[in-house]
């Protein structure tokens, strides 16, 4: 749907005011009666209490009830709904169900709320507490109370039916409905799609509480790592052997950073800076694990059987390359603090290869689903040897090894790690310097 900013006729108190009243005043001028205290009956209440039903995620709910309705004689053409997320930069998800298109998902920032779509929408009058209303749309004259209803009539709606889904844990959602039958909805069809409303608000709580879960999740502990917890791995001290690239990088110069620059400029720079490392990692197929202070550690799993062969090579190319495209990302980073001086932002990426214990290491109060073992202790000193080297990407013997020649490494000679007596040979990219 478009949304253009229209001239409207409605009162602003009316639409602007934060209060209730003003929200069930407007409803009121479209009442509908209470909801049902019974439920739906046939095919639409089989399909939302269908075991296989609660395995759908959002969308895929919204899409198969809408179709449901659609093949039990309820004449939509549109229906939408959406949930409030927990999420750093995506405020709600919207899933809107078209007949001939199917579901889209539209993804909403936090600057939504205080756009002119969102406060002239019948959402809106929804989270602030109304009832629900309907709108016939044939044969309008004047203007439209909402921007979404003009949308909707030029797309060849006759009827719109808004609900609230009021949720037992969470801020009540809503669902709306359209026809372009001619004629609108039947009063017949007003009490089916009503009969349906509570069963969908109780399906759909649990489908958007799994899918908020799942996203918290992946956000705190990486992709990887939140479908292993999620799937049972929750034992403490819980965790299996894989081979893997092991990639970690830290920034240079963030203690000094730190004192000298504005704690608004040192939080934007980390956030920009992590980004760019996430997105190269993520488009190689790896797993950012952690963030330690200026500092990330992520792996790029091989075969986990033997991590032998093809699997284990191409592990260490997706690392190499993520590295590389972190490398050139952090250099395209423009606004940087004028703490960092003339030499700007320098980050240092050390890369190893090798077995890792990959699962839950903590206390019974608090743990960590991480990896740990030689290889990442010896990443770790690799990745500290970058600034005595003035390198900003070293790789170990073991990864140039598992890498083979396609990777254009060459040895920096025999190099002696923290807390290791014997030297170890290191190798970086070949730039020709």
């Amino acid at each position: 749907m478009s949304q253009p900013a229209r001239a409207t006729t409605i009162p602003q108190d009316e639409i602007w005011d934060e209060t209730l009243t003003a929200a069930a005043q407007i409803a009121a001028r479209g009442p509908l009666p209470s909801l049902p205290a019974g439920t739906a009956e046939g095919p639409v209440a089989a399909f939302l209490m269908a075991a296989a039903t609660a395995r759908l995620d959002p969308p895929n709910l919204i899409g198969e009830f809408a179709n449901t309705l659609f093949r039990a004689g309820l004449p939509i053409f549109k229906v939408t709904s959406g949930i409030l997320m927990l999420h750093p930069q995506i405020y709600a998800r919207t899933f809107v169900w078209d007949r001939e298109t199917g579901v889209e998902v539209i993804s909403r920032g936090f600057e939504v709320q205080t756009s002119d779509f969102y406060l002239r929408s019948p959402v809106r009058l929804i989270h602030l507490g109304a009832h629900g209303f309907r709108r016939r749309l044939e044969h309008h004259s004047g203007p439209y109370d909402f921007p979404v209803l003009e949308d909707l009539a030029a797309e060849g709606a006759t009827d719109y039916l808004i609900r609230p889904l009021d949720f037992a844990t969470t801020r009540r959602s809503f669902i709306s409905f359209a026809t372009d039958r001619p004629g609108g909805f039947t009063d017949d069809d007003l009490a089916r799609l009503d009969s349906a409303v509570p069963l969908v608000a109780m399906r759909f709580e649990i489908t958007a509480q799994r899918a908020l879960l799942d996203s918290l999740l992946s956000l705190y502990l990486g992709r990887d790592a939140a479908r292993r917890v999620v799937t049972g791995s929750v034992r403490r001290g819980e965790g299996s052997t894989i081979r893997a690239a092991i990639m970690t990088c830290d920034m240079r110069g963030f203690t000094r950073l730190s004192d000298r620059a504005k704690p608004g400029e040192v939080i934007a720079l980390l956030d920009t800076y992590f980004d760019v490392v996430t997105l190269a990692v993520h488009a190689h197929g790896g797993e950012v694990l952690k963030f330690m202070g200026d500092g990330c550690l992520a792996i790029f799993p091989a075969d986990e059987g033997t991590g032998t062969g093809g699997e284990a090579g191409d592990a260490c190319r997706r690392a190499l390359a993520a590295a590389q495209a972190a490398l050139a990302g952090v250099a395209a980073i423009e606004e940087l603090p004028t703490a960092l001086g003339p030499a700007g932002l320098k980050v240092g990426f050390a890369l190893n290869f090798g077995d890792v214990v990959y699962g839950n290491i903590g206390s019974s109060e608090r743990l960590d689903f991480t990896v740990i073992g030689a290889a990442v202790n010896e990443v770790a000193r690799v990745e500290a040897l970058t600034k005595v080297l003035e390198r900003p990407l070293l790789a170990t013997q073991a990864f140039a090894r598992t890498l083979g020649d396609e990777g254009n490494l060459r040895s920096l000679g025999q190099h002696v790690l923290r807390g290791r007596r014997e030297p170890t040979e290191i190798f970086t990219v070949d730039d020709g310097s």
